[in-house]
């Protein structure tokens, strides 16, 4: 799994009003917490800097080595909040970690190859396309692929039919479908 990079300040400033006019200065509010440090730390990033990371990445399962005032952190995205009228991001919530700590989230199922129903007029229905995992952070993968060329018209891919990346596992079944190939 890629890990990026963030500059983040402490910050002291608490409160509605005192946040609103980080906001206008550009600066988003967030928080570091987890087992990897003593007590939660207030934080502020350049907005500008969050927006770009977000905007490269497909996934929810985000590790950034955050650099806190000259200390690095290593740290995974755990939520990020957002105005529901504007779509702005208003806080963001990154929980502190190391490469051994396991945890659970969510990573994105990529479907490969041409399926054989294909050529028989099928087309794919993708039915999941992303898989809860639990893994150290080290494993976690940047997406979970599956090969769907060997699957016919009105047949199933299947989650046993997926080989999972090494030390990685999903509370799914293997009878769970990923994807089919239907007549549309």
């Amino acid at each position: 799994m890629t890990t990026y990079s963030l500059k983040a300040t402490k910050r002291e400033a608490i409160g509605t009003g005192k946040l609103n006019a980080l906001r206008a200065q550009g600066y988003l509010p967030g928080v570091v917490y987890g087992p990897a440090v003593a007590e939660n730390i207030n934080v502020q990033i350049k907005v500008s800097d969050v927006r770009a990371l977000l905007a490269s990445v497909d996934t929810d399962s985000i590790l950034v080595n955050l650099d806190l005032d000259g200390q690095s952190i290593l740290t995974l995205v755990k939520d990020v909040q957002r105005n529901f009228l504007t779509d702005n991001t208003t806080h963001i919530d990154f929980c502190a970690v190391t490469a051994d700590t396991v945890v659970k989230t969510r990573v994105q199922v990529k479907l490969v190859g041409t399926p054989v129903g294909a050529a028989m007029g099928g087309v794919v229905h993708q039915i999941v396309h992303e898989m809860p995992v639990k893994c150290a952070v080290k494993d976690i993968p940047c997406c979970i692929t599956a090969d769907i060329s060997g699957v016919q018209l009105k047949e199933s891919l299947r989650l046993a039919q997926v080989e999972l990346p090494a030390n990685v596992t999903t509370p799914f079944n293997g009878t769970v479908v990923l994807a089919s190939v239907v007549k549309p």
